[in-house]
């Protein structure tokens, strides 16, 4: 029986220029007759052989070839998310901005509905001070209506503030 060939941690390595190789698979490196019982293995064995290592060789390239691609692939992966993950770090932080500004707003908004209400309760309180007159009496009238009607709406807007 002819025993296969002898393992070589170096398969394929003449595809990557090592010294001593050939460009071409296979002929960089002489395959050794192995001695059988009745004699010397035959040339036929010996192409058998070589064209064996040259599969050997084929398949080992082929499989670096596919874990350097997967490296690549991984790696390509690995900046696609970092980049994803960058571009998040920034709209969170154009968002905390914008969400400053807008609570700074609506405290501005708040004080300045506050003010209103104090300078609308002194207008009022000012309106019951005057003395009645029939013609301001009648007009008076009309007013309190629309600053009954502003007393309304203030307290909607402030039970809507206060469910904030």
């Amino acid at each position: 029986a002819v025993p296969g060939p002898t393992t070589n941690l170096n398969i394929g390595m003449d595809y990557w220029g090592t010294p001593g190789s050939s460009n071409i698979p296979g002929l960089g490196r002489k395959v050794p007759s192995t001695a059988v019982a009745g004699g010397m293995v035959t040339v036929g064995s010996r192409d058998s052989a070589q064209s064996q290592l040259w599969l050997q060789d084929e398949r080992e390239l082929k499989r670096q070839r596919r874990k350097q691609s997967n490296r690549e692939s991984a790696r390509r992966s690995r900046l696609r998310k970092q980049a994803e993950c960058d571009e998040l770090a920034q709209r969170a932080e154009a968002l905390k901005e914008e969400n400053a500004s807008l609570r700074s707003e609506v405290n501005r908004i708040r004080s300045d509905y506050e003010q209103l209400l104090s300078e609308n309760a002194a207008l009022k309180e000012r309106l019951g001070e005057l003395p009645p007159n029939d013609d301001h009496h009648h007009r008076s009238g009309r007013n309190d209506q629309h600053v009954g009607n502003d007393t309304q709406q203030s307290g909607q807007t402030e039970a809507v503030q206060g469910g904030h």
